[in-house]
């Protein structure tokens, strides 16, 4: 990823980067890019695919997991009550659209 490519980037973000900040995250994305690259060259033909860093046998043996269950919480009323500002039955929160 080249200055350019940073540069616009932090325009999408709306973020202002000074020259140095460029250059250092122009190094430091494309280091990251480099290792993203090697891990793709891994060979993972015969790795089975898991859903969870767990696996999957908790899920099979019904052991480990909670069963789901309803609680209660908070009720509307509350949450708003807790709220810095409520307006119209919601949150209220700064504007960040023009």
């Amino acid at each position: 990823m080249d200055k350019a490519q940073i540069r616009h980037v932090a325009e999408l973000a709306e973020l202002s980067l000074s020259e140095d900040e460029e250059q250092r995250l122009t190094g430091e994305v494309g280091r990251i890019l480099a290792y993203v690259a090697e891990l793709d060259a891994i060979d993972t033909t015969d790795v089975p695919p898991t859903a969870h860093v767990a696996g999957t046998e908790p899920l099979r043996s019904g052991q480990g997991w909670r069963a789901d269950e309803n609680v209660p919480c908070l009720s509307h009323e509350d949450a708003l009550a807790q709220a810095p500002q409520a307006e119209h039955e919601g949150f209220g929160v700064p504007g960040f659209v023009e």
